[in-house]
């Protein structure tokens, strides 16, 4: 496995390579980002072994098709521009799919966005991986039909919400062979976004045996982030690190 945490600033890069980690995955949350990254001069490519992913901006209105088109949508293709520039060839975005959340119309507007988000993706070199929020394998079917090239990203934290079951493990069954990467945090369920604490590996409800379990099966070994705070992400990294080599020896 590869890991990584967020990265918000030049120090937070020095910082994750100076304590060991693979990867940093920067936040291109608004246009300040984008434009503080694209002036930063930064390549990757350019750090060794050390590599950068990015995660895109939060959508807005999940139930708003004007949102969607006039701003998340133009929002997306400008970070793409900038990742390109940057030699990043992996985005991780937010745009809630969950049928019971989402109007049926807003669904099909949505699908159309993806598919065109993706191309552009493609025509750029940047891979695009759908995060899941609230939603279940099933609410990610249609996405997929209409968008074979996309992936997924696998929260383990937001599945752990909304539910009497985290929903991960599904997700991994249905749909492992196009996940390309992994959030890593714990938190105690809940039905909100304030349940979302994003809490140390270990310290809440989350099933990370069953999870690292089910990942491992479907052959996943690729990147996870550690989307917790700074102090305690190379103690959680230690965790997951502990689980998976239990997991192989059992």
């Amino acid at each position: 496995m590869f890991f990584g945490a967020p990265v918000r600033s030049l120090d937070d890069i020095t910082r994750l390579r100076r304590t060991g980690f693979d990867f940093g995955e920067i936040a291109m949350a608004n246009a300040g980002a984008r434009r503080m990254w694209w002036e930063s001069g930064l390549i990757n490519g350019g750090l060794g072994k050390f590599f950068l992913m990015a995660h895109g901006p939060l959508e807005g209105n999940p139930n708003d098709a004007g949102v969607l088109w006039n701003r998340y949508i133009p929002t997306l293709m400008a970070t793409i521009d900038t990742l390109n520039r940057m030699s990043i060839r992996s985005l991780n975005i937010h745009l809630l799919m969950d049928r019971k959340r989402v109007s049926n119309l807003v669904l099909a507007e949505k699908i159309k966005a993806l598919k065109e988000i993706v191309e552009y993706g493609r025509k750029n070199s940047v891979a695009i991986n759908l995060e899941n929020l609230s939603e279940t394998g099933e609410d990610f079917e249609p996405v997929i039909s209409a968008a074979p090239d996309l992936g997924l990203t696998l929260d383990v934290g937001h599945g752990n919400l909304g539910g009497s079951e985290n929903k991960s493990i599904a997700i991994i069954e249905k749909f492992g062979k196009l996940i390309r990467h992994v959030h890593l945090h714990d938190n105690r369920g809940g039905q909100s976004k304030d349940d979302d604490l994003h809490l140390p590996i270990g310290t809440g409800t989350v099933d990370f045996p069953g999870i690292m379990a089910s990942l491992l099966r479907v052959g996943y070994y690729g990147t996870m982030t550690l989307e917790v705070k700074p102090e305690f992400q190379g103690k959680s990294r230690v965790s997951v690190e502990t689980l998976i080599k239990k997991t192989l020896e059992s």
